[in-house]
């Protein structure tokens, strides 16, 4: 009887639609008939390996022309593989976690034309499905596939990695393909090995621990199991819940007034974990009496379900999405129309989200839902709890990301890569410069270049969910910054400006990742700068004043905004001083505070959301946040 012979298969990046590098000498490779001559044919050209006795075979071709679509053609014998749609231009990998993957759906309000000018065949994204793989490196990817910037599918695609293919695409004329490769709230140790942790026991067991399937399964069920028990219990005791729901009660009896938006901070609520019902009474004017409208709600920390006049319009499981929902036709009412929300609060710090949108509107019709001292929003207590068990997730666990969808990438042949991610490592910042150096050492490793491109998308600003002295994004924006400034062929862009304060997912996409692609762009010009902006490389003092002395001066130094205010001094007792600062003849100069005899160092920026005027050369680029000490080795600062 005859052995069915194995088929000719490629990998899932090499499907249609894939981009291939141009410039480069490319790998092809997949699975055939052990032993037997593949073919590979494309524009014009023809190349030929032997599979190996297990079947697996690959090759390398070169001098592409850039372009596209091509045809590709794989031959073994009689059998054939056709793809129509190959192009050859710039392949970037995208990766990180939230705020790479965020989706252009959360982002399409703030950028009111990206749908209907989308279409464009020369940007393509390969959105890799999630896994994680705990023993050892995945050889192939779990799903995934190429699909082309067009209206129906872009709302799924990742917004940086859209907006920066676009950036490049338009200024370079050629395709260009992204291998989108992230997962919201990831650590960096999720992206790397075990030999990348073998310095961290706590790590490296944290990893060890799930080594098969069972180990797995049972982690992911007891988590789930917890919360929803959480939840359940919650539900279950919520007094307004039961008999006649709260959201269809109109009665005074039991309600109080609280400002918001805002935090639950009141006498009642401090450290408040449980459920709370809000109530907001409003009008409409009279051309929205039973129209469909919008309703915004800002964030709510932590979920929600939402009713205007009885009729649910909207729930959210989580704080991070914003609340954007729809009401149907002949719901609202001219006036006494009553917005309910029932919020869970896991933790103790709920809130309506200050700073943000609190709206009705239809049309060009508004209707404004924040509180005043005339209208307040009331609250009511549904019951009380303990705090929710923690969530845990087991793509944060390390090495697991790295084995389970970055490793199966890195037979792609690429351009570079971007790396947008940070957040989640603040609990353990001063660790952060280490393992981003790890994570790109063996990156390159693992894609057999030990100068493959790197461009780090340093951490915007962000405030709301820290303590006021707490430093941790800074001390990983400082980490970002030395990891540029170390390493051979790794840029550096400053986002402190695109952050913002009351929220994680900063809606700016478009500018922080046109900035990347301007970086991108400046590999192929050779420029030596890690950063754009000048760089600050010592100190001087000088009649009460501290002077800072920057390099890469070519359009000198300006002040973006308001008066410099995020400028401190340290003192012989090691403690920093908000100093007066101002630019002038190219150098920051500050005054020494009245607390301090003698100057120590100075820091710049060196908040989670720094405030007032910020550093920038003179055609905007801006100066990354740093701190500097007296003593400084100028030789060896960059």
């Amino acid at each position: 009887m005859k052995k069915n012979r194995q088929r000719l298969e490629l990998p899932i990046l090499l499907q249609e639609g894939t981009v291939l590098q141009r410039d480069r000498s490319v790998r092809i490779w997949g699975k055939g008939a052990p032993g037997k001559t593949v073919y590979i044919r494309l524009q014009h050209k023809e190349w030929n390996t032997k599979a190996d006795t297990a079947g697996k075979w690959e090759l390398y071709i070169k001098d592409l022309k850039t372009g596209g679509p091509f045809t590709m053609e794989i031959r073994q014998d009689d059998e054939f593989i056709h793809l129509n749609e190959i192009y050859v231009g710039d392949l970037w990998v995208c990766a990180g976690q939230s705020n790479m993957e965020l989706p252009v759906a959360r982002v399409k309000d703030a950028y009111p034309d990206i749908l209907n000018d989308c279409s464009n065949p020369y940007i393509r994204i390969f959105t890799v499905q999630e896994h994680y793989d705990f023993q050892e490196p995945a050889k192939e990817l779990r799903g995934g596939q190429w699909k082309a910037a067009e209206k129906r599918v872009l709302e799924e695609f990742s917004t940086f990695s859209y907006f920066f293919a676009e950036r490049l695409q338009k200024n370079l004329k050629i395709p260009i393909g992204i291998i989108n490769v992230s997962k919201g709230g990831s650590p960096i140790e999720a992206w790397l090995d075990k030999d990348s942790i073998k310095d961290s026991g706590e790590l490296l067991k944290e990893s060890e621990a799930y080594q098969n399937d069972h180990d797995i399964k049972s982690f992911i069920q007891k988590n789930e199991e917890m919360h929803k028990q959480w939840y359940d219990d919650v539900r279950c005791k919520d007094a307004g819940i039961k008999n006649t729901g709260w959201y269809l009660n109109r009665q005074q009896e039991g309600w109080k007034t609280i400002d918001l938006p805002g935090w639950f901070d009141t006498e009642e609520l401090k450290g408040f974990c449980g459920s709370i019902w809000l109530r907001k009474r409003f009008d409409v004017p009279p051309d929205m009496e039973g129209k469909a409208a919008n309703l915004w709600l800002g964030t709510i920390v932590d979920s929600d379900e939402t009713y205007i006049n009885g009729m649910l319009v909207g729930q959210t499981g989580y704080q991070y999405p914003p609340r954007k929902y729809k009401i149907p036709k002949k719901i609202l009412k001219k006036e006494n129309n009553i917005l309910m929300i029932r919020v869970i609060c896991e933790s103790g710090k709920g809130r309506l989200t200050p700073d943000k949108e609190y709206c009705l509107f239809s049309g060009d019709t508004r209707v404004d839902l924040r509180g005043n001292h005339k209208n307040k929003w009331e609250y009511r207590i549904g019951c009380r709890s303990a705090p929710a068990p923690v969530m845990d997730f087991i793509s944060r666990k390390p090495t697991g990301l790295y084995n389970g969808i970055l490793a199966p990438c890195m037979k792609m042949t690429v351009k570079g890569v971007v790396w947008y991610q940070g957040e989640s490592n603040d609990k353990n910042a001063v660790d952060y410069e280490k393992r981003l150096s790890s994570l790109i050492t063996l990156w390159r490793k693992g894609w057999g270049d030990h100068s493959l491109p790197f461009i780090l998308i340093q951490l915007p600003a962000f405030s709301i969910d820290f303590e006021k002295d707490d430093h941790s994004w800074p001390v990983i924006r400082e980490a970002q910054r030395c990891v540029a400034h170390k390493l051979p062929q790794v840029k550096m862009t400053v986002n402190l400006d695109l952050g913002e304060w009351n929220d994680l997912h900063p809606l700016r996409k478009k500018e922080a990742a046109y900035r990347a692609a301007q970086a991108a762009e400046a590999f192929d010009y050779k420029e030596e700068r890690a950063d754009l902006g000048p760089v600050p490389v010592k100190l001087l003092e000088e009649d009460h004043k501290v002077l800072v002395v920057f390099e890469h001066l070519r359009s000198g130094i300006t002040v973006l905004g308001d008066t410099i205010k995020s400028v401190q001094i340290k003192g012989e007792d090691g403690e920093y001083y908000d100093a007066r600062a101002w630019v002038e003849n190219d150098m920051l100069i500050a005054e020494y505070p009245d607390e301090c005899k003698k100057v120590c160092g100075l820091r710049y920026a060196w908040s989670n959301a720094p405030d007032g005027g910020l550093l920038a050369d003179g055609r905007g680029n801006l100066i990354s946040p740093f701190q500097l000490t007296t003593d400084i080795d100028t030789t060896e600062t960059k």
